[in-house]
């Protein structure tokens, strides 16, 4: 996890120190949904307050790189198993994506005034994990959780991806509406770590998920401010070729 960690503040400090022409910094808030182990859940039955920032470097208008920071809650209510399961938590998720317009895109230009877009890289979630093997027992009598109660800390690596639509409103300001969802690697979002796992009679355990392979995933809907770093008399001619 450090190393990962490592990785994301090399490439935000090498990232931060070129874009001095060419970076714009963003607001971003909306809401949250999960989508995991748990029956009878609507992913948007409730509105998760979720807000956060983010820096982006423009390679050119067509490409560039976004480090995102984003905080909020996750609520569900559902069934596992026919038994009524919740879960309410905080999640911080940081992640690096690159951001591929899909029409030529400068924020302030007049010439290129909107664009769609698609977003994919690597992350980071953090978020808590509470088990307590008497209730899991109740749906699941032959369970491998063993008998201690588990409540501790995840750092889950994610995949995330998604697509949206910004517009520019003015030289310094624009505008837009995304939608974002995160593979995560750990199934413990919604405190149910492969829930129908259980030790056989003849006592093989038998499980059904993995770190990879797992249900467990997030999504992010939200709107976005971004404002223009530099803003000068003219245009930077390095980056004004860069659009052409």
């Amino acid at each position: 996890m450090k190393k990962i960690l490592l990785v994301f503040a090399t490439v935000w400090i090498t990232i931060s120190g070129v874009a001095q022409k060419t970076a714009d910094i963003g607001i971003w808030g909306g809401t949250s949904a999960y989508f995991g182990d748990m029956n009878e859940a609507d992913p948007f039955q409730t509105f998760n307050l979720n807000f956060g920032g983010y820096f982006r470097y423009n390679f050119n208008s067509r490409v560039g790189m976004r480090a995102m920071l984003l905080t909020g809650s996750f609520f569900q209510e559902g069934e596992i198993e026919g038994m009524p399961w919740t879960f309410d938590k905080n999640v911080q998720d940081f992640s690096l994506q690159i951001e591929i317009n899909y029409l030529k895109y400068i924020l302030g230009e007049k010439k290129t005034p909107f664009s769609s877009y698609v977003t994919f890289g690597l992350g980071v979630d953090y978020f808590s994990y509470f088990m307590d093997p008497v209730v899991i027992e109740q749906f699941n009598p032959e369970h491998n959780k063993k008998d201690a109660i588990i409540d501790e800390s995840v750092v889950a690596t994610t995949i995330p991806f998604g697509f949206g639509f910004k517009y520019n409103i003015g030289r310094r300001l624009g505008v837009g509406v995304e939608y974002q969802a995160r593979k995560i690697f750990s199934d413990k979002l919604d405190n149910l770590d492969d829930p129908l796992a259980f030790i056989s009679p003849g006592g093989a355990e038998n499980t059904y998920t993995t770190t990879v392979h797992n249900n467990d995933w997030s999504g992010y809907l939200g709107v976005h401010v971004t404002y223009m770093i530099y803003l000068g008399k003219s245009a930077c001619p390095v980056y004004d070729k860069k659009t052409k």
